[in-house]
């Protein structure tokens, strides 16, 4: 059986790039960009704290670019101008944990919100509603 050869996708001059995008990534993790910026020390550390792990696999970042994504180390970077980009990723379920979090803690903000009015005797109705 004869196999073919993947042609190469033609990406336009003028269209935009997909620079960011991480190719590869483990369902178990969800990844996000950090920007670790110098203004800002220890903003890397806070994440690992949160439990999130530098990006060191060999995953493929974006469309081919004279900037693709790099190593520095062995952690998956991309640069931003004074700044780099650093590939971080948490397992899904520690995800889902932190997130679950903060919603909870969104919803009794907006709890507090509808007592005051009821409290101050105000008329009318107030619905509060998540954005789908």
């Amino acid at each position: 059986m004869e196999t073919k050869a993947k042609k190469p996708v033609r990406i336009p001059v003028g269209a935009a790039r997909d620079i960011l995008t991480v190719h590869g990534q483990d369902p178990n993790y969800v990844y996000r960009w950090v920007l670790d910026d110098p203004k800002r020390p220890g903003r890397l550390q806070r994440f690992k704290d949160g439990g999130y792990e530098i990006v060191t696999d060999t995953n493929e970042v974006g469309q081919s670019t004279v900037d693709r994504g790099k190593r520095l180390g062995s952690a998956i970077t991309r640069p931003d101008g004074s700044s780099t980009l650093v590939l971080m990723r948490i397992l899904k379920e520690w995800y889902d944990e932190d997130q679950t979090a903060k919603a909870e803690k969104i919803d009794s903000l907006e709890q507090t919100m509808v007592a005051d009015i009821q409290a101050d005797g105000g008329y009318g109705e107030m619905k509060i509603g998540r954005r789908k």
